[in-house]
């Protein structure tokens, strides 16, 4: 989880960067703006990854009930919300760079 993190903090933290710099011409421009969606993409490949692989709960997610068997807690659910979450930014991230890319087509 912190490796995604550290991933989305530092190409979010290049793209704002580079929108401080000074313009680059038409043919950089794109260049750039298709590594920044190529990232985006692998980056939210990564995040639905990571939310597949967590669906099974962990230990200390269940909890157990009178008739014997087990329900999913808070736990479970507060974890499956930050994924979905994680996923939810990590979309918006690679949209924002399609439309970016797009616009300078």
């Amino acid at each position: 989880m912190s490796r995604i993190l550290t991933l989305l903090l530092t190409l979010f933290a290049s793209a704002v960067f580079a929108q401080a710099q000074p313009p680059l011409d038409r043919s950089a421009a794109l260049d750039k703006a298709v590594e920044e969606a190529r990232a985006a993409q692998l980056a939210l490949q990564a995040t639905e990854a990571k939310r597949e692989q967590a669906v099974e709960p962990q230990l200390g997610e269940r909890t157990g009930n009178a008739g014997g068997g087990a329900r999913l807690n808070e736990n479970y659910m507060a974890r499956q919300a930050l994924l979905d979450q994680e996923v939810a930014q990590a979309r918006k991230r690679y949209e924002d760079a399609m439309k970016r890319w797009n616009d300078l087509k």
